[in-house]
């Protein structure tokens, strides 16, 4: 009889942490959700980040903080996410930067199955940036005055997308460039502007601000824009191979779906509204809404595509 009791105990004490467990999670988000970006503030990452933030927060009904999180060329920032219980209130800015290139050419304590992807936002489209008032007016200056002196450029990192981007154009076009690394986009920007450095590999939320100021030039770009009208694309110059970035958010691995499913809900509504709309076009985003297993499968194939090419440098 006491055997019967403590079983239909425990399967009762069962039932009601199953259910429990369930409220919890169809009432989130609960509490603040943190955004973490792992680079400096002003740049395509942070801004693209901040506007869908700001956005989803009013769907959502709770504060969706977004903090930066800099060092070790996004390591710092996407580990601390790594780390992080998967519960749907801690979020890592994903990119092209941090969840492809650094896992596969850097030491990292993370990769692309520490995280489950949630929603991509935009693309952008990578160029290389002068100042206004640099002697280089094209993009043939460029070429002929890196074939023949030393120029720096702006890049976030050794092994960042954004020198891997830059390596990539520099040897199919025929020069090289001494690389300066900051903080992130807009800090080569602010390098650039005020003189320190000849050029920067950015993208149109960090260089699109200079621009619209007549501080910077855009001498070639991954794709044509509508913003940057009359400038030439890689393409044109012969250049192969696609260097767009894109920004979106990723949640530690093991985060209930639900948690998945409420944040994509909220970004599809929002993804809808004008406003939000223009607020990317004002910055210079492509928007670029993707979700779903479609999604997570190209990405993963993108990923391995990143890991055949390691392995291909590094035997070099």
């Amino acid at each position: 009889m006491k055997s019967t009791k403590k079983t239909l105990l425990s399967i009762a004490t069962a039932v009601t942490m199953t259910f429990a467990a369930g409220a919890a999670m169809a009432d989130y988000p609960e509490k603040p959700i943190k955004v973490i970006v792992p680079w400096g503030a002003g740049g395509d990452s942070d801004l693209t980040t901040r506007i869908w933030a700001d956005a989803v927060e009013k769907e959502l009904g709770v504060p969706v903080v977004v903090i930066n999180k800099t060092g070790g060329g996004g390591v710092v920032g996407t580990s601390f996410v790594a780390r992080a219980k998967a519960d749907g209130y801690t979020l890592i800015n994903a990119g092209v930067s941090n969840m492809m290139v650094t896992p596969n050419f850097t030491n990292t304590p993370y990769n692309f199955d520490t995280f489950t992807p949630v929603v991509k936002y935009t693309a952008v489209p990578p160029a290389v940036v002068v100042a206004k008032d640099s002697p280089y007016k094209s993009f043939d200056d460029f070429i002929k005055g890196a074939q023949s002196k030393t120029v720096t450029q702006g890049s976030w990192g050794a092994s960042s997308s954004g020198t891997i981007m830059a390596n990539i154009i520099a040897n199919q076009s025929g020069y090289k460039v001494k690389y300066v690394h900051g903080k992130g986009a807009a800090d080569s920007m602010v390098s650039v502007v005020g003189g320190h450095i000849d050029s920067a590999v950015s993208f149109p939320p960090a260089f699109g601000p200079h621009v619209k100021a007549d501080r910077a030039r855009v001498l070639v770009m991954d794709q044509k824009m509508d913003a940057f009208p009359g400038v030439p694309t890689f393409a044109d110059y012969g250049i192969k191979g696609s260097f767009g970035g894109w920004s979106g958010v990723f949640a530690p691995a093991g985060v209930p779906q639900e948690v998945v499913d409420k944040l994509t809900a909220a970004t599809a509504k929002v993804m809808k509204d004008p406003e939000v709309l223009k607020a990317y076009e004002n910055i210079g985003a492509l928007v670029d809404f993707r979700h779903g297993p479609e999604w997570v499968s190209d990405l993963k194939a993108t990923y391995a595509i990143y890991t055949e090419e390691a392995a291909r440098t590094s035997k070099k």
